[in-house]
């Protein structure tokens, strides 16, 4: 049985630590307050399964390992935007001209995605659409968008014949 008034004096001692705690990795605060929120979220939910004297602990493993994860999205979706901005930038090489092909060379490229990553693609970098939104209205995991996204981007890659900084298997 949960212990609703235990569980509340643990998010009042711990929320604002937790939330300085991602600070210190993610300067965001709102993100910071999210990951924090979802973590005690996590708790709640599996509240009778975790052992009270670890609880603490177990919260901290979360936002640190949400906090890392949060980093390796912005990573990712930062990639992406230079990415496009390299390809769609008409100050670059040939001016307009070359910007032209480069979106008819993206377009083309995107028809080699399947439509559901393409979706992916779009709700996360064109709609600025958090992982875990897009998660919820696919009713996948986090972990699935960004298998996905890995994909799509490694699909664009290859067929526009670019090449990300990081090693692709």
């Amino acid at each position: 049985m949960k212990d609703r008034a235990a569980f509340d004096q643990m998010f009042k001692e711990w929320y604002t630590p937790l939330v300085y705690s991602a600070y210190y990795l993610i300067n965001d605060i709102e993100a910071c307050k999210d990951i924090v929120s979802d973590a005690f979220e996590y708790l709640w939910r599996n509240y009778d399964k975790i052992e009270k004297s670890t609880a603490k602990s177990y919260v901290q493993s979360i936002v640190r390992t949400r906090s890392i994860d949060y980093l390796r999205k912005m990573t990712v979706h930062e990639e992406y935007i230079e990415f496009v901005s390299h390809l769609t930038d008409p100050t670059t090489e040939n001016g307009y001209l070359q910007a032209d092909e480069r979106v008819l060379r993206l377009k083309k490229a995107m028809q080699k995605l399947t439509p559901y990553n393409a979706h992916i693609l779009e709700a996360c970098y064109v709609d600025n659409k958090k992982y875990k939104e897009v998660a919820e209205e696919l009713n996948v995991s986090v972990a699935a968008i960004h298998k996905n996204i890995v994909k799509a981007l490694r699909i664009l890659r290859k067929e526009l014949g670019e090449k990300g900084n990081r090693n692709e298997p």
